[in-house]
């Protein structure tokens, strides 16, 4: 199966080489990672093309949002920005956000959930956090639900519910 990745960034230079570094040590690699700057002002479109020029999976997408409004409308912005001019073909399209760690089995995971599941529309993660140097389940939702931080559709579940739609803000 063929994944890619698709992640919306914005003044994330101080964590995005940390989420890099944890994609490229996956067992299973990625066909691509699209990184969409949505206009930082900080060092993060440098970081990541110091990624991108040694690894060709990686590439950097810049663009300025203009929806300042509707609270994270400018993340599926910058997503559907990304997909339109993604290059590749798919199975699995995953929508990460700049700021996680994965393990090094992550994304084989992913993949061997849709595998072995072919009514598997849609795959998601637990976030942990770090406090007080110990790691803790972030408890923010239900366990039950899909967190929008590290959110994977098979292409036609993705397909059929009309892709993010940026009226509904975050990624819904």
């Amino acid at each position: 199966m063929k994944l890619v990745i698709i992640i919306p960034a914005y003044n994330e230079a101080a964590l995005i080489g940390k989420t890099l570094d944890s994609l490229l040590a996956q067992r299973f690699s990625a066909e691509k990672i699209v990184i969409v700057d949505d206009g930082s002002t900080d060092e993060t479109p440098n970081v990541v093309m110091k990624y991108a020029e040694k690894n060709p999976s990686i590439q950097l997408i810049q663009k300025s949002s203009e929806a300042a409004h509707l609270p994270g409308s400018k993340v599926v912005q910058a997503f559907n920005y990304g997909l339109e001019r993604l290059d590749a073909d798919y199975d699995i399209l995953c929508k990460f956000d700049a700021d996680l760690i994965f393990p090094e089995n992550y994304l084989e995971t992913v993949v061997k959930s849709f595998q072995q599941n072919q009514n598997l529309g849609m795959y998601g993660g637990f976030c942990y956090v770090e406090r007080n140097g110990s790691w803790e389940l972030e408890n923010l939702t239900n366990k039950d639900h899909i967190r929008g931080a590290l959110k994977s559709y098979r292409k036609a579940c993705f397909e059929a519910i009309g892709g993010l739609k940026t009226a509904m803000g975050w990624d819904t």
